[in-house]
């Protein structure tokens, strides 16, 4: 059985903004990757939405009562496997937010007209256990987002 993840697509709707998060670096798995708040399933979540919302809570300190759920949106598979359930949410405000230093180097936000434009993403190839695969990135940012976190940005793409 594969594993379960889920993710919280936020839209801050006062900037009109994506929300991501780098990872720690610190971390195990994906250290300094940017990424959406999430977490794996724990059996003593309700459901998949509970896990987003926990580890949106545990993550930056945003309290479940302070989202408002959007959609679902189709799940995706990592390169090892993972399957992340997103779930595109929105708060009016970020503020007031507490990262969990341990979890998240840092909150970083994309408009989401940029995030919305079919062109700003492009395939790239990645090497891994002498294996060429091909993922997707989102080209416009500073910062490098691409593979699931990029792909699951694209559903949203008008």
């Amino acid at each position: 059985m594969k594993k379960k993840s889920s993710v919280v697509v936020l839209h801050e709707r006062l900037t009109d903004s994506l929300i991501l998060t780098r990872r720690n670096i610190n971390l195990r798995n994906h250290p300094g990757e940017i990424c959406f708040p999430g977490g794996h399933w724990d059996i003593n979540d309700t459901d998949l939405w509970s896990t987003a919302l926990r580890e949106l809570q545990e993550e930056l300190g945003i309290e479940p009562d302070r989202v408002a759920l959007i959609q679902e949106l189709l799940p995706e598979t990592t390169l090892l496997g993972l399957v992340i359930y997103p779930w595109l949410a929105s708060v009016p405000v970020l503020q007031p937010y507490v990262a969990n230093e341990g979890e998240v180097e840092a909150v970083l936000t994309l408009p989401m007209k940029d995030v919305r434009t079919a062109s700003n993403y492009k395939d790239i190839v990645v090497k891994r256990h002498g294996q060429s695969l091909t993922c997707c990135q989102f080209t416009a940012s500073e910062h490098l987002v691409w593979g699931a976190t990029a792909r699951i940005m694209k559903q949203l793409c008008a």
